[in-house]
């Protein structure tokens, strides 16, 4: 493991993490940056509690990982992104729960509920065709069928494509949680609802 940085919940600990079969020759672990001898990575921290929610859509605690990866050489180098739930109990279940553009799992109890969320191969394949932090090179590598981002029990697990010199790759996860209610079944919707954001919508939460 080159990095990793975890999310503490009432259902466990939610861990992101990046493997590589080469070693680490530059880290700031204080500010997620990691350097390889092919790529150069940096995860940037955000709080999804910044964006704005109408009252019944509030979250109470989000954490969201922005990942950012270029590569500097023309080695191959593979690269493993995982975020998932690691301490889970016998209480909690998972389930996939997926939307237009969003690729999401869900884990609950009987009184907690948690949602991952990242881009689906859709998304990405519309960014690889801008060539927005996606290689247009790979744009017919990937869609909403072939993702990058494969769900595995409670997370996902990511194999970044391998790049050429200079090219840049981004992916997110985003977790967002809250204690159930029976009162309204909209507001246990909110934690889909906060985890349902692009690359576009996070980079102007990022301008304000």
């Amino acid at each position: 493991m080159i990095l990793s940085d975890t999310f503490e919940t009432n259902l466990g600990e939610i861990e992101l993490s990046i493997k590589s079969e080469y070693a680490i020759q530059y880290s700031d672990k204080d500010n997620l940056k990691v350097e390889t001898e092919n790529h150069k990575i940096e995860v940037l921290v955000i709080d999804l509690k910044e964006l704005e929610f109408t009252e019944e859509m509030k979250i109470e605690n989000s954490k969201g990982w922005r990942i950012y990866i270029e590569k500097k050489s023309d080695k191959s180098e593979k690269l493993y992104v995982t975020c998932k739930l690691l301490n889970r109990t016998s209480e909690n279940t998972w389930c996939y729960n997926s939307g237009e553009n969003l690729d999401a799992v869900e884990i609950e109890n009987r009184k907690e509920l948690l949602h991952i969320g990242t881009e689906d191969g859709e998304l990405m394949k519309w960014r690889a065709e801008n060539n927005d932090w996606f290689p247009i090179r790979l744009k017919n590598e990937i869609s909403l069928e072939k993702p990058i981002s494969k769900y595995i029990d409670f997370g996902f697990e990511s194999i970044i494509p391998n790049l050429e010199i200079n090219e840049k790759l981004y992916l997110h996860f985003l977790v967002a949680t809250r204690k159930k209610t029976e009162k309204n079944d909209n507001e246990n919707m909110s934690t889909w609802i906060a985890v349902d954001k692009s690359k576009k919508e996070l980079d102007e939460l990022n301008r304000k």
